[in-house]
């Protein structure tokens, strides 16, 4: 038995996100998994489903019986609320993707995860086909990196059929596909300077939030990135394109079980095609793994506060852009 396997881990928030890590976590053969959520029908699917025994209404319970790492995946307003409550328990803390809607209270998080294992989950950055692209872009494969392109889009009445009663019709709304603003600070690896932002209600889909999102985001050093993210594309569509110097790579995911991955090196003046097969689970587990891992070695999380902090940053900056009609400097 893997020595993380003998931690405990509590599940706040019994949503499709909960869900899933709750069963990762089991299947990883972690024994300790509970949850705590509101909702008697969120928690009853937690035992039949999930063979969760523990299950808690309220989150200062769950927290008196001192589990050793506890998941936030509850909705995004109350992520920091519930990180330093659960951090001033005693707990390691993941935090779901994005960190927060705002920076309120991210200060007193910081000054709290000092002394704790924090991460934040961006759960792309565990997706072997990402990872590939990583390594071929460390590897000088396309010389240097001076453009990305990123998008994400999905039809939302279909992935999430009750988001008219969910927190990203009123908040959110396409700014909750995020992981795309990530995946460009990733591959980038420089500080934003300058954030443009645009958003609005394009569609029909009728959320009160923005339905899509355009953004330009400036990095110090000769980079530019552009991110699409929207909620009314029928078929869901996630793309990245890293325009390097000396070549080119596209990642594309025609489906969540099949990416391909496409580069161009300018010296061979051909294409080179890889298919990476994973299941969407993949990059759960290894992320999921690599925290608790972490945190029974005491060393820094693969995705630090700071990383998911900035994030945030640059989201509010698109936010404050398209609300003010001006680039915003960061």
């Amino acid at each position: 038995m893997e020595d993380w396997q003998k931690l405990s881990a509590l599940v706040v928030g019994c949503g499709s996100i909960g869900r899933r890590h709750g069963r990762v976590l089991r299947q990883m053969g972690l024994a300790d998994v509970r949850v705590c959520d509101p909702s008697p029908e969120m928690r009853a699917f937690a035992a039949e489903r999930l063979s969760i025994a523990r299950a808690y209404e309220h989150l200062p319970e769950a927290l008196a019986d001192q589990p050793n790492a506890v998941f936030i995946c509850s909705p995004t307003g109350l992520h920091v609320e519930q990180a330093i409550e659960s951090l001033n328990a005693g707990a390691d803390v993941f935090i779901e993707k994005p960190l927060s809607i705002s920076l309120d209270g991210v200060g007193e998080l910081e000054k709290l995860a000092a002394k704790k294992v924090v991460m934040v989950g961006h759960c792309f950055r565990f997706h072997e086909g990402l990872r590939q692209a990583k390594r071929w872009l460390k590897e000088g494969r396309i010389g240097r990196l001076a453009s990305i392109r990123a998008v994400m889009g999905e039809y939302v009445p279909e992935v999430v059929p009750n988001y008219r009663n969910m927190y990203v019709y009123e908040y959110g709304g396409a700014y909750e596909l995020m992981h795309e603003i990530d995946l460009a600070l990733w591959f980038a690896e420089q500080q934003p300077v300058r954030v443009v932002g645009i958003d609005g209600n394009f569609s029909d889909v009728q959320l009160k939030s923005p339905d899509m999102v355009e953004m330009m985001i400036e990095f110090k050093d000769r980079c530019l990135a552009s991110v699409h993210l929207d909620y009314f594309q029928r078929a869901r569509h996630r793309q990245t394109e890293l325009f390097g110097t000396n070549g080119t790579i596209l990642i594309e995911f025609g489906s969540w079980d099949k990416c391909g991955l496409f580069l161009y090196e300018a010296e061979a003046a051909a294409w080179h095609f890889e298919n990476v097969a994973t299941d969407r689970d993949d990059m759960f587990r290894e992320m999921d793994r690599s925290f608790l891992e972490a945190v029974v070695s005491r060393s820094p999380a693969p995705v630090s506060l700071e990383e998911g902090k900035l994030a945030v940053e640059v989201m509010l900056a698109s936010q404050q852009s398209a609300k003010c009609g001006k680039a915003v400097a960061l």
